[in-house]
């Protein structure tokens, strides 16, 4: 039996919608963002200086971001070696980001009946917020630069469940490795 009623055509179109909806945000991920030179001859870069961040704020956090950068890519085949006579350039934007989750509880007084007959609804009167819904994210963004070029840029977050300074390294460490693991290794 088809149903036609123009009420139950804007349910129908509504609850559509909401199903997309809930399937799009299931397939988001906190998964990196990463850019490679395709025209870049990897093969040929043997050394590499990491730079501090511009943003410094937290020097040991920072020291620990960039000494997991330096054994990433030594685990790759590259060597550390001075600015000057660096083949790669690696520059890295560590930031703190903070997203309210908006759990809220929505009441309201309305009524309805499906079928031949119409209804009347006034929903979300009221709208309370459900306790402190806020996550924490670390950002990082990775850049390497050979010849005032950039060959490879990766970008990612991790969610901190605690804001301790070594919850926050340990996540970072994880982000770097993340990060970096499509760079090509030296065969």
């Amino acid at each position: 039996m088809q149903i036609n009623h123009p009420t139950f055509t804007v349910f129908k179109h509504a609850a559509y919608t909401i199903l997309f909806c809930v399937a799009l945000a299931g397939c988001a991920s906190n998964k990196p963002e990463i850019n490679i030179s395709e025209s870049h001859n990897f093969a040929a870069l043997n050394t590499f200086y990491v730079t501090p961040p511009l943003n410094a704020i937290n020097e040991v956090i920072e020291n620990q971001v960039a000494n997991a950068i330096t054994r990433t890519l030594q685990s790759k085949g590259l060597t550390p070696s001075s600015e000057e006579d660096a083949d790669i350039i690696v520059g890295f934007f560590p930031s703190t980001a903070s997203k309210e989750n908006g759990t809220r509880v929505n009441l309201g007084l309305g009524t309805g009946i499906f079928g031949r007959s119409g209804g009347l609804s006034l929903g979300s009167i009221f709208s309370l917020p459900v306790g402190e819904q806020v996550t924490q994210y670390q950002n990082l963004q990775i850049d390497m630069v050979h010849n005032n070029e950039f060959i490879y840029s990766a970008a990612g977050s991790a969610e901190l469940e605690s804001k301790d300074s070594i919850s926050v390294q340990q996540k970072l460490e994880q982000l770097v490795e993340a990060l970096l693991t499509a760079y090509p290794a030296k065969g």
